[in-house]
């Protein structure tokens, strides 16, 4: 799963955590979990990464779906 951390500092911080467990496994980007929602058409939004490429992914990466660390994957 992926789970956001805001702090009173106004930081933020996103990571991957086992589904299970709940032991961290990856730190993440914004842009790692931006999806382009379907409605927003080429004309009147544009989602760019941090390296200016358009984003058009409208679902989570199946790797972000796939939540188990190594030790709950036995």
């Amino acid at each position: 799963m992926i789970k956001l951390e805001l702090a009173s500092n106004g930081t933020q911080t996103i990571t991957k955590v086992c589904n299970h467990c709940g032991c961290h496994m990856e730190d993440l980007q914004v842009e790692d979990i931006l999806v382009k929602p379907k409605w927003a058409n080429s004309d009147n939004l544009t989602f760019k990464d941090k390296d200016g490429n358009e984003i058009t992914r409208t679902e989570l990466p199946e790797e972000l779906n796939e939540c188990k660390c190594e030790k709950c994957n036995d």
